[in-house]
């Protein structure tokens, strides 16, 4: 039976990234099929490989961001290292990066310079802020571009409060699923036409994007404000505290239809014909009070005993629910959302698979994140190499080759 995720088979994209947005995105088209070939160019190798947000988590954003690629380890400084990287993007279709524009430029590996030299490559960069402006030049991470800047941070925060502490990598993860789908767009031109594009995307116009309802809602209502209290917001779109401490969410946009459910849940018959509380434009105006009226309901039942009755009366809603939840949902695993993979120790870990399926309910082909340069002479052999050009690369530390762990990357 075929690979349903080899839909990219025979496509080569050569990585020239650290930290999470550009290689989630290389691990998404390596999930479809795609040769994704690392080039790590310090003696360290990604960032990711040694430095780590919390005690105990040793590299497990590189192990997560690199699976199914292959690593060779580069001094891009020395001529040499410049040689080999030219080499390999000769074979290339996509050179992904997120290294800023003035690195690449002294690298020879902006976009202008290597579209003389490779007329069909396509360049594909993530970037902090974009190409231009005055943010351009500065250090991106999604805390600062898509969070602070983009605007969730204080939209999502509750009146009065503190600006929300943001998930970490929550706006790379974003910003790399597009990346995927513009590279994809790209090779379907570069086999159409032969020719290469040039692919911006970053961090802060993501955030953007993702802010589009609230970007078009308080041009259009000067009621809508942010940050939102939930005192205030729409009385069938909202969060609601049960009696065991825990929340639900509702999302009802239809409240005339939905109200009536509510009532009989709680018992509040009378109210449903009442027409001071049963419309859509009595809910807004009276938000408040029917949002403690409801609170009293949801305050009578546990959250698993509401959320029952709530899928029972077909009501949109769902268990708010924490990080830990996530990993014993029968939902997540049922569709394979989440899946198990080992660490080289044998240690078990779980992960969220990359977000899309093909071919049904499957799991898409998964091999370890490579050690620092583990792929190094495979691919330089490939490259034409001899074996006393590649020794010699060796002793002169212009690549680094390693089949295990170290302190320098596993």
């Amino acid at each position: 039976m075929s690979n349903p995720y080899a839909l990219l088979k025979g496509v080569r994209i050569i990585e020239l990234t650290t930290y999470v947005a550009a290689p989630s995105s290389g691990r998404i088209l390596a999930d479809w099929g795609a040769e994704i070939i690392k080039v790590e160019a310090t003696p360290r190798g990604d960032v990711t490989r040694f430095v780590v947000p919390l005690p105990g988590m040793r590299s497990m954003t590189y192990q997560v961001h690199n699976a199914n690629k292959k690593s060779i380890a580069v001094n891009l400084k020395t001529k040499e290292g410049q040689d080999i990287m030219h080499r390999l993007l000769g074979t290339a279709n996509v050179l992904l990066t997120n290294t800023r524009l003035s690195a690449l430029k002294k690298l020879g590996m902006d976009y202008d310079t290597l579209s003389a030299q490779f007329p069909s490559l396509i360049h594909a960069q993530v970037t902090g802020y974009g190409e231009t402006g005055p943010k351009a030049s500065e250090p991106g991470f999604d805390n600062v571009c898509y969070w602070a800047l983009g605007g969730p941070m204080i939209a999502g925060m509750e009146k009065d409060t503190a600006p929300i502490i943001p998930p970490s990598s929550f706006g790379d993860n974003s910003a790399a699923c597009t990346m995927a789908a513009a590279i994809c767009a790209a090779l379907y031109k570069q086999k159409c036409t032969g020719e290469g594009s040039k692919i911006v995307t970053s961090l802060y116009s993501q955030a953007l994007f993702s802010m589009s309802e609230p970007i078009m809602s308080i041009q259009t209502s000067k009621l809508d404000k942010y940050p939102k209290s939930r005192k205030e917001n729409t009385p069938l779109n909202n969060t609601y505290l049960c009696k065991d401490g825990k929340w639900i969410m509702v999302c009802c946009h239809e409240y005339d239809r939905y109200f009536p459910y509510f009532c009989r849940i709680f018992g509040l018959e009378d109210l449903i014909d009442n027409p001071e509380y049963n419309n859509f434009a009595k809910g807004n105006e009276r938000s408040r009070e029917i949002i403690e009226i409801l609170e009293k309901g949801f305050a009578s039942f546990n959250r698993d005993e509401v959320d029952k009755l709530l899928t029972e009366n077909d009501i949109p809603h769902a268990i708010v629910a924490n990080v830990d939840d996530l990993l014993t949902d029968q939902q997540a695993w049922d569709n394979k959302f989440l899946t198990r993979y080992k660490l080289h120790t044998g240690e078990e870990m779980i992960e969220a698979a990359t977000p899309v399926k093909f071919g049904g309910v499957t799991d898409a082909p998964r091999n370890p994140a490579p050690f620092l340069g583990q792929q190094t002479i495979e691919v330089m052999k490939e490259l034409g190499y001899t074996d006393e050009q590649i020794d010699h690369c060796l002793e002169e530390g212009i690549v680094i080759h390693k089949d295990g762990p170290t302190d320098m990357g596993n």
